[in-house]
């Protein structure tokens, strides 16, 4: 059975305007042939928008309507998708995840600074009470697209520093955050032109709680997620930021079978 996702969604909605356009043009009553055109008209932009935000969309949905995605009737999805629940025995395990962006790989940075990053990583990891599962994937970038989205991103980063430097009163974190990702896009490019392979870098994290109800560990996951992001931020110096839906998905996915090929790497999460 394929993977439902958000493109599906879009397929769907372009379909269901086809098909009501179709069956406008075919009847001779022209108050039903205006509606349809026009409802088919909406599903264009509807469809755009499912396919480039389905990832916000589809959760705000399916939480306001309590819609519950159960998955080979072991574990399911809550209503917002913003956790995946699974009940062992008379308790409820609950498991958030986390994206992981850093800006610097260790090949990229100085022994001393590879060896205060790992000081710091361990310390992180000291304060935390409970078990934290780092999950990292690896691969080879094709060369070919990826410089012309590199420099894409690179430029589109710059805009945004740009503009954030000439607000009247700017935000620090804002301005560290971008520098360091136009820093971390020229770093990438220079690496390309000296002739090294690019590597791309899926990264997550996870966590469990456990409660005698749903909600009791969903709320545990939650807290402890809400921690771990707060450490990591801190002490790593990198983005961490919430997975939903689709994205959260395909990380527990992963923890069974990790994509096959390059393409497939590149379609998830990616830092």
């Amino acid at each position: 059975m394929p993977e439902i996702g958000t493109r599906y969604f879009a397929y769907a909605t372009i379909g269901a305007g086809l098909l009501v356009l179709i069956v406008a043009f075919s009847t001779p009553v022209m108050p039903f042939k205006t509606l349809a055109t026009i409802f088919a008209a909406l599903m264009v932009p509807f469809s755009f928008m499912l396919w480039k935000w389905g990832y916000l969309l589809v959760p705000y949905v399916t939480k306001r309507a309590n819609i519950i995605e159960v998955h080979d009737g072991a574990w399911e999805l809550t209503p917002a998708q913003d956790a995946i629940v699974k009940k062992i025995g008379d308790s409820y395990y609950a498991s958030v995840f986390l994206h992981v962006k850093m800006y610097k790989s260790t090949t990229e940075r100085s022994s001393e600074e590879n060896v205060l990053y790992t000081e710091a990583f361990e310390r992180a990891i000291a304060q935390i009470k409970y078990p934290v599962k780092i999950g990292t994937v690896l691969f080879a970038k094709e060369i070919s697209k990826y410089r012309e989205d590199l420099e894409t991103k690179r430029y589109e980063a710059q805009l945004k520093l740009q503009r954030e430097r000439e607000k009247p009163e700017p935000d620090v974190i804002t301005l560290d955050r971008l520098e360091k990702e136009v820093a971390m896009y020229e770093t990438q490019l220079t690496r390309i032109a000296t002739g090294e392979r690019p590597m791309g870098l899926i990264s997550y994290a996870m966590t469990t709680g456990v409660g005698v109800t749903k909600d009791a560990a969903v709320a545990v996951a939650k807290n402890q997620s809400a921690e771990i992001k707060t450490l990591f931020s801190n002490a790593l110096n990198v983005e961490i930021s919430y997975l939903y839906g689709e994205d959260m998905r395909k990380c527990y996915e992963m923890e069974m079978m990790i994509p096959p090929t390059v393409k497939e790497a590149e379609s998830y999460v990616e830092a």
